[in-house]
């Protein structure tokens, strides 16, 4: 498939369609995180525990200020998406315009958090028939990790909703979860529903036995846009194979628009979810999403080395009063790695 165009998803086929905005009415962004999504730092547990990382353990946990702890837990810390909700909507907004689209239907769906989403509606309360509550609510099944993301959440009572979808995830009731889901009327999408965690490679992911006990609470499955081709290429033949639609999310949190969006006709947020739920859904992929995802990696690994002073926290606590006063060996890397995305920035390299 050439990669210079943008191409669409119906009927879980592609097709080119270099003019979208002739087609269709409206951008739908799905799948958004804000600077209320935190993302865990588990997976250096792992990544020390490698032969050639011996030398460096130190090294990586002054690089935190962290050097007294003994049997650091890296799972006690995080770091938060740089881009504020305003900024994730002016960025999504400013896409849609490129490819001739006046506006965009958005939704902010945080890690288990519901602050960005209240916030976007509360900021721009004459645009909330664009802009619906949402969440990206984390899981296990069958003691295998999976997100889904809930848009279009009811407004009354929403953080008690919230709240209970929260207990009855970390409680593993998932019965009780998608019977809460499906009486709310969200939007609820099967996110990235064959990422092979690193744990867990060469497991066969439980997808479709989640789908077979639970597909009557979910609408849609995701082609992700921070995922390989081929493996959303299986989530397509999945889909069809369990009669779903697929709708496009971009997944991106940072630097970038996201690279995979839906499609449709509809004026509100709320008619685009009747129309995934009738099983009709359009995915247009954009051409910064054929950039190679190990650079897509890349960048995000190269972006928090940049940041994480600013972004980076231990057990709540910001990375950067622990450093304040010291200079450590990812001071230097940081600099680099600051000058090296403004370059790849100024030569359009950035995916």
């Amino acid at each position: 498939m050439p990669t210079a165009d943008c191409w669409v998803i119906e009927n879980y086929a592609y097709r080119r369609c270099p003019h979208p905005a002739r087609e269709f009415g409206c951008t739908v962004s799905l799948h958004n995180h804000s600077n209320h999504s935190i993302e865990s730092m588990g997976f250096l547990n792992q990544v020390v525990k490698l032969r050639f990382m011996r030398p460096f353990r130190g090294l990586l946990q002054s690089a935190f200020g962290l050097a007294d702890i003994a049997d650091l837990n890296y799972a006690d810390i995080y770091y938060r998406s740089p881009l504020t909700v305003e900024d994730v909507l002016q960025t999504e907004s400013a896409s849609a315009a490129e490819l001739g689209f006046e506006g965009v239907h958005l939704g902010i769906t945080d890690h288990d958090e519901i602050a960005g989403c209240l916030e976007l509606q509360l900021a721009h309360p004459e645009e909330a028939h664009r802009n619906p509550l949402g969440e990206e609510i984390s899981f296990y099944f069958d003691e295998y990790l999976f997100h889904i993301g809930v848009t279009g959440m009811p407004a009354a009572g929403i953080e008690q909703f919230h709240a209970g979808l929260q207990l009855a995830a970390k409680e593993r009731r998932l019965d009780d979860l998608f019977e809460m889901l499906r009486a709310s009327g969200s939007l609820v999408v099967f996110n990235h529903p064959l990422v092979p965690w690193g744990k867990d490679v060469g497991r066969r992911i439980p997808a479709e036995a989640l789908l077979s006990r639970y597909g009557w609470a979910i609408h849609a499955l995701e082609y992700n846009g921070m995922r390989s081709r081929q493996e959303n290429d299986r989530v397509l033949q999945l889909a069809r194979h369990v009669g779903k639609p697929v709708i496009g999310g971009g997944d991106s949190h940072l630097l970038l628009a996201s690279s995979v969006l839906s499609l449709t006709r509809a004026v509100s947020f709320q008619e685009f979810a009747e129309e995934v739920k009738e099983g009709r859904a359009v995915s247009l992929v954009l051409p910064t999403f054929f950039a190679p995802l190990s650079w897509k990696l890349f960048l995000r690994v190269l972006y928090f080395i940049a940041h994480y002073r600013r972004i980076g926290h231990f057990r709540g606590q910001p990375v950067s009063d622990l450093l304040s006063g010291k200079t450590v060996l990812l001071d230097p890397i940081g600099f680099a790695s600051r000058g090296f995305l403004c370059a790849t920035s100024a030569l359009g390299l950035i995916r």
